[in-house]
C-alpha cells in the first residue's frame, strides 16, 4: 500500500505482561518465534509489497541477525476465496540491501484486486529451525469511495479569511457502503531544507535540525462515519503540512483489519502498567497486519506568505 507504513515491523516483539509498572520484560523463556506480516491489498491494483519478516528476542544482536526468513524456503500465496484460486507470490530482490525493497509480489496480469471480494494470505517460513505458518483474510471495501470536492487546491500557509479565521483545506468524499473508517495520508513532494516551514506555531525547528531523511509523511483518519452511501467531509490541519510545496493527498476506505490495527497498535499499555498486543487479525504463528483498501488521490499546494 503506497506510502502507508505506519510502524517498522522490524521492531515488533512478543510483549509480555508485567505487574504494575510500565516496563517490558522479555526473556528467552517468554520469546516465541513469529512470522511478521505487513501487507495491504488495494482495489484495482496488482498485489505488491507484501512484507514478510520475523520477530526477534529483545537481546538479539541485529548486526548478526537475519530478519528475512530463508526466501527459497518461504511460501507466500494469495487466494481468491470466492473462486478458490491461489496465486504464488514471488520475492522482489532488493537493491543496495534496502529493507524497504524486500517484499513479495504477484507480477502476472491474471490477479487484480476487486472491490467487495475476500482474499486470504497464507505464509509458511522457516524460523529457528521450524516451519511456521500464518494466515489472514481480508474483505475489500465495496466500490463507492471517491473524492468529490476540494475547497481549495492551494492556500498560503495558515491563510485567513475575511473574519481573520484560519482556513483549512477541506476534502469531501463519497463514502463506500459498509465502511465507517477512512484514512488520509499527506505526502510532501518537494521536501528539503529550503521548503521547510520554520516559522510555525507547532514546533521549534532550526535549519540544522532538518536532515535529508526528515519525515515528509503524515496521516490522519476519520471514523464512525455512516455506513451508508453519501458524503462526508474532513479538514486537513496545518500541523500536518510542514513544507511549502505540493502534497499528494490519498484517501483510503479501510477494511476491518486495518481499522482495528490502527486503532490499537499505538495503545498497548493498560492503566495498571501491563502491556497487551494490538489487534493483529493474524491466525497461526504470525503477528502484524494484513488489510485492504480503496484509494483516491488529489493534490494540494502550500504557498509561501
Amino acid at each position: 500500500m503506497k506510502n502507508i507504513y505506519l510502524f517498522n515491523l522490524l521492531l515488533l516483539v512478543i510483549i509480555v505482561s508485567s505487574c504494575g509498572e510500565g516496563t517490558v520484560s522479555v526473556t528467552n523463556e517468554s520469546y516465541e518465534p513469529k512470522i511478521v506480516i505487513e501487507g495491504f491489498l488495494v482495489a484495482n491494483q496488482k498485489v505488491e509489497k507484501i512484507r514478510i519478516a520475523r520477530n526477534f528476542p529483545i537481546d538479539a544482536n541485529l548486526q548478526r541477525f537475519d530478519l528475512i526468513p530463508d526466501v527459497d524456503r518461504t511460501q507466500v500465496t494469495i487466494t481468491d476465496v470466492e473462486k478458490g484460486t491461489s496465486y504464488d507470490l514471488t520475492f522482489h530482490i532488493a537493491e543496495e540491501n534496502n529493507f524497504d525493497d524486500y517484499y513479495w509480489e504477484y507480477n502476472r496480469d491474471d490477479l487484480i484486486i476487486e472491490c467487495g471480494k475476500t482474499y486470504r494470505l497464507n505464509v509458511s517460513a522457516p524460523i529457528d529451525g521450524c516451519i511456521l505458518h500464518a494466515s489472514s483474510t481480508t474483505t475489500v471495501p465495496l466500490q463507492g469511495l471517491k473524492i468529490v470536492q476540494l475547497n481549495y487546491d492551494r492556500l498560503h500557509y495558515r491563510q485567513q479569511d475575511e473574519n481573520n479565521q484560519i482556513v483549512n483545506f477541506k476534502v469531501t468524499i463519497e463514502r463506500s457502503p459498509g465502511t465507517t473508517f477512512y484514512l488520509t495520508t499527506m505526502q510532501a513532494l518537494e521536501a528539503n531544507k529550503s521548503t521547510y516551514i520554520y516559522d510555525n506555531p507547532y514546533e521549534d525547528v532550526k535549519p540544522e535540525d532538518v536532515t535529508d531523511d526528515v519525515s515528509t509523511f503524515r496521516y490522519d483518519w476519520i471514523q464512525n462515519t455512516p455506513s451508508t452511501s453519501g458524503q462526508s467531509e474532513f479538514d486537513i490541519y496545518w500541523n500536518s503540512l510542514r513544507f511549502y510545496c505540493k502534497y499528494e493527498v490519498i484517501v483510503y476506505a479501510s477494511d476491518e483489519n486495518y481499522m482495528s490495527f490502527l486503532q490499537t497498535y499505538n495503545d498497548v499499555q493498560e492503566p495498571d502498567g501491563n502491556f497487551h498486543e494490538p489487534r493483529f487479525n493474524i491466525e497461526g504463528d504470525g503477528i502484524g497486519v494484513f488489510g485492504s483498501t480503496i484509494a483516491d488521490t488529489v493534490y494540494i499546494e502550500v504557498l509561501r506568505n
